[in-house]
């Protein structure tokens, strides 16, 4: 008797129920045999079309479009299927011909508009992109991706009210949503609204107990927190180690010689080399390795390379790209390039390897330069520091690394080539001192606020400059507005001053203050390094955790021991003092560039033979541990 081939209908219910269980494989072969028992079932062939891609199946995708295509020119869903095939394979402006089609067949396409945005932001098309995700937002307003998407464009332009009402948005319909979660807490830090961060963050860390990089976010939202607790703060790190890398298989042997004389070969991994803060501490460094006694590889874990990138692979022996590598595969590497000491410039910050490195790929790793914290796990050997960012006897019980102190400070700066002048300010309003931070928001507190309005209120002609890109919106600085106000500082005493194209540029702006306030207890490093290249003193308050010391370590360089302050009464009174000195402001805008530039903050010799040398007596330690 002859076998019935069930019907159409049957199958398409089967296919669908294996793929909604995830058995895509199954769903795969189900729906292979009925397009071929069925070639001109336009829809059956749109539905393998759709699981070819979420499969990653992209030529596949491509054919089953095409047959569609075939039998319906005018088929909106296969020209979007077809599309996404083209954009997955490189190939975006046939990908973005494919979507314009579709949307001229039929207008209203949600799809259409949602994948045309992601092609016209691959192509560097923001403000079409933006267009398109709004669209598709019009058409189906619980389109989880598009607003997502549209938030992260968003965010990125300083739209930061906007941004926040999209994930809120997004959220009513799907609660527990990891990504408008994350992007939601990343928004009212950048807002200045750290204690709100945390809080979300909190949340992600319930709903997801076994995300490292969500409990790595909220690690570093902690450092923004007023009054730390270093003991909580060193638990809290050690806790994140516990958790996430205690069933990793660690590496036990290495085929790296034995042998405390030799070049050593040294590696240094981060997602931030590139046009980023990190690059202003590295670059330097990686130029002055002595390269008779060493080789110097980087790990460039870079997702969006650029001519910062370039110029510093062109300072290594060996470059690695190594975004697209998992944490196993990049172990894998590591340990076969024979690494000797693998050094981690990222901490707990975004995109960060920490669990690669609790494998212990190499025989040694250090922490340095790119968090102000212990990373909590017991498999990275030492931390680069200073004797005043982290005091002898004092901060070493905070760490689960062993503190190295660097003799000349811990932290060589570069400034950027083409740098304007040091003119004096001109931003003042009838004379009146005009005090600044460029500093990110989520470092301006609740309390920091509270101190600098103690100075606005005691030289009443004086105004406050906040420079950064989220100041541009709206939200962002009636938020701020309120909080001075509160304080009895009105509007009209503040000045906001948002993102700023090119490095020049954004340096131009120093000359329009005349003191730089640094937050706490989250200083400046960057910022607090342009103020003084800029000529602008910089105040600070010294604090009782590492992240509220760095600038005490900047300033002492200089020689500018004067402007590190102990307590908030004396940050108040240092502040006003220098205001009520012009001739002394004079001179500081004309001496501090020279200053700096032939200080230890700016010797980079001196500094990279510091490093070298704690790299030098780090292995030879280990050589003889392993020699006994």
């Amino acid at each position: 008797m002859a076998k019935v081939r069930p019907s159409l209908r049957t199958t398409r219910k089967r296919a669908d129920a294996l793929v909604r269980s995830g058995k895509l494989k199954e769903a795969h072969a189900l729906y292979t045999s009925a397009c071929g028992d069925h070639p001109s079932a336009a829809d059956l062939w749109l539905s393998l079309a759709s699981l070819n891609r979420s499969m990653g199946l992209y030529p596949e995708t491509e054919q089953c479009a095409r047959h569609v295509l075939s039998i319906q020119p005018c088929s909106d869903r296969a020209l979007v299927e077809y599309g996404a095939a083209l954009q997955c394979q490189g190939r975006t402006d046939e990908a973005v011909s494919a979507y314009k089609k579709a949307l001229e067949f039929k207008p209203d396409s949600g799809e259409a508009h949602y994948f045309l945005a992601g092609a016209c932001l691959e192509r560097g098309l923001t403000e079409q992109a933006i267009t398109h995700y709004r669209k598709t937002i019009e058409i189906y307003p619980a389109h989880i991706e598009a607003l997502n998407n549209l938030s992260a464009i968003l965010t990125g332009h300083g739209m930061i009210q906007e941004s926040m009402e999209l994930l809120e948005r997004a959220l009513k319909i799907k609660p527990n949503a990891y990504h408008m979660m994350i992007n939601l807490a990343r928004s009212h830090l950048l807002t200045g609204n750290s204690g709100k961060a945390l809080e979300i963050l909190r949340r992600v860390t319930r709903v997801y107990p076994n995300s490292a990089e969500a409990h790595s976010k909220y690690l570093l939202c902690v450092n923004y927190l007023p009054q730390p607790d270093p003991q909580n703060l060193y638990e809290e790190h050690r806790r994140w180690g516990e958790m996430h890398t205690k069933n990793l298989a660690c590496y036990t042997r290495y085929e790296n010689p034995i042998d405390p004389e030799r070049p050593l070969r040294i590696a240094y991994l981060s997602p931030d080399l590139r046009a980023h803060s990190v690059a202003h501490f590295i670059e330097p460094v990686l130029a002055h390795h002595d390269r008779s006694r060493f080789l110097i590889s980087c790990y460039a874990d870079v997702e969006n390379p650029d001519d910062t990138s370039q110029r510093l692979a062109s300072l290594c022996d060996d470059w690695r790209w190594t975004a697209q590598l998992s944490n196993e595969q990049l172990c894998e590497r590591i340990h076969n390039d024979r690494i000797d000491i693998l050094v981690d410039l990222a901490g707990h910050t975004a995109t960060n390897r920490l669990p690669a490195f609790a494998r212990k790929p190499a025989p040694l790793a250090i922490s340095y330069l790119g968090y102000p914290n212990t990373t909590g796990l017991g498999a990275i050997d030492y931390r680069l520091t200073d004797s005043i960012a982290d005091p002898p006897e004092v901060a070493d019980r905070y760490y689960t690394e062993k503190l190295v102190r660097l003799p000349n400070g811990f932290l060589c700066y570069q400034p950027p080539d083409n740098t304007p002048d040091t003119s004096t300010s001109s931003g003042r309003n009838c004379d009146g001192i005009v005090f600044g931070s460029f500093n990110n928001l989520a470092k301006i507190t609740p309390e920091v606020i509270q101190v600098w309005s103690g100075i606005l209120n005691k030289l009443n002609s004086s105004q406050l400059l906040l420079k950064n890109k989220a100041a541009s919106d709206p939200y962002t600085r009636s938020r701020l507005i309120d909080l001075f106000l509160e304080h009895g500082v009105n509007q009209d005493r503040l000045v906001f001053l948002g993102h700023t194209e090119g490095c020049s540029e954004h340096l131009g702006m120093y000359k329009k203050i005349d003191i730089a306030l640094d937050t706490f207890p989250y200083n400046g490093t960057t910022t607090t390094c342009e103020a003084l290249w800029m000529g602008v003193p910089v105040v600070t308050l010294y604090g009782n955790v590492h992240a509220s010391r760095v600038s005490a370590s900047l300033l002492s360089r200089l020689e500018l021991h004067d402007l590190i302050t102990r307590s908030q009464e004396e940050y108040i009174g240092t502040a006003v003092n220098l205001a009520s000195q012009p001739g002394l402001l004079t001179e500081l805008r004309e001496s501090l560039r020279n200053r700096m530039r032939y200080s230890s903050l700016c010797d980079a010799a001196l500094i990279t033979s510091d490093i070298e040398n704690a790299y030098t007596q780090a292995w030879q330690t280990y050589c003889q541990g392993i020699l006994k």
